[in-house]
């Protein structure tokens, strides 16, 4: 790859976030979450309990920073903490009905938008795309 190239592309991803964010509509409560979180919420409804340093390690954060965004999803009521009946240093976490409903609602807005965006896009080149970034993402 030539640095043109890696310059290139580097400036689309920059000009394909702006284009999706001027399409989002940052009214929505949906949207006030930073996509960290949603992801995290996401994370923990896929697997239904999990302990904390899943969600760092998810996440490629500290631990410390996992905490402090937990912190704020408990206290939004998006998240339940519960401890290790047999060891009380394991925290896990569970999404309250809440924070499933906020979940959902933010996957599906953001699938609206994403959806749009792919119809300029044929079948073939979208499945192109996810094996892309599938293999970007390893």
């Amino acid at each position: 790859m030539t640095e043109n190239s890696a310059e290139k592309i580097v400036s689309l991803f920059f000009s394909v976030s702006r284009g999706i964010k001027h399409k989002l509509d940052l009214s929505s409560p949906f949207f006030q979450l930073p996509l960290a979180h949603i992801e995290t919420l996401r994370l923990i409804g896929e697997q239904k309990r999990v302990p904390m340093k899943q969600v760092a390690d998810f996440l490629a954060i500290t631990p410390p920073s996992a905490t402090a965004l937990i912190d704020h999803l408990v206290k939004e009521g998006y998240v339940a903490r519960s401890a290790d009946k047999n060891d009380r240093r394991a925290v896990y976490l569970t999404l309250t009905k809440k924070g499933k409903t906020v979940m959902q609602k933010a996957v599906l807005d953001r699938c609206k938008v994403f959806k749009k965006l792919l119809g300029r896009i044929s079948a073939k080149e979208q499945l192109e795309l996810i094996n892309i970034l599938t293999k970007l993402a390893k």
